[in-house]
């Protein structure tokens, strides 16, 4: 089947659409389907929807992201923080998230300020990401919970995607300050 990628500013999208990523994120994550029937993202709300539809229009994959100067070891860096990635259960496992995160870096690669894209994970699909080219640096990550209203420290996966800069320029050190809730 082919997919057609379609990158969507938030601002843009048709109750359809909405109702459509919503109905995918359900369909991939059936434990928060309580949570995913109202909203198509969690945290920070989405610049855009990168989604991956079925000859009929259907979203099949998709991803939120959005642009944010963070502070790394002391120094300003512009991401493109990710979330919300998902795939319909029945394409899974056959290339489509992997398609999905080529379509994120050619859409990227569109944004010269962005220096990275962002995003935590859990641990059992960092190799996914990697695949993906992400590449996992030491450090947490300190934003807003959106749920709890208070800052937290997250010390899950961290992984980045070098965009208009190289992975020699990530600042080392040991805490991402997000400035504000997650992707």
């Amino acid at each position: 089947m082919t997919l057609t990628a379609h990158v969507t500013p938030r601002a843009d999208l048709t109750p359809e659409l909405e109702a459509g990523l919503r109905a995918l994120l359900i369909a991939a994550y059936p434990q928060f389907a309580d949570f995913w029937a109202g909203t198509s993202y969690w945290g920070s709300e989405p610049e855009w929807h990168l989604w991956l539809a079925d000859p009929a229009g259907v979203p099949m994959a998709q991803l939120g992201c959005g642009r944010r100067v963070a502070e790394v070891s002391g120094r300003e860096v512009t991401l493109v923080g990710v979330g919300g990635v998902a795939t319909h259960p029945a394409f899974q496992h056959r290339g489509v998230g992997l398609r999905l995160l080529r379509e994120l870096h050619t859409f990227l690669r569109t944004l010269p300020d962005v220096e990275f894209a962002f995003l935590q994970c859990r641990e059992e699909v960092v190799p996914f990401y990697e695949q993906g080219g992400f590449v996992r640096v030491l450090g947490a990550a300190q934003y807003l919970d959106p749920d709890e209203g208070q800052w937290v420290t997250d010390a899950g996966p961290t992984l980045i995607l070098p965009m208009h800069a190289a992975l020699r320029d990530w600042p080392p050190g040991e805490m991402v300050d997000l400035r504000g809730t997650p992707w």
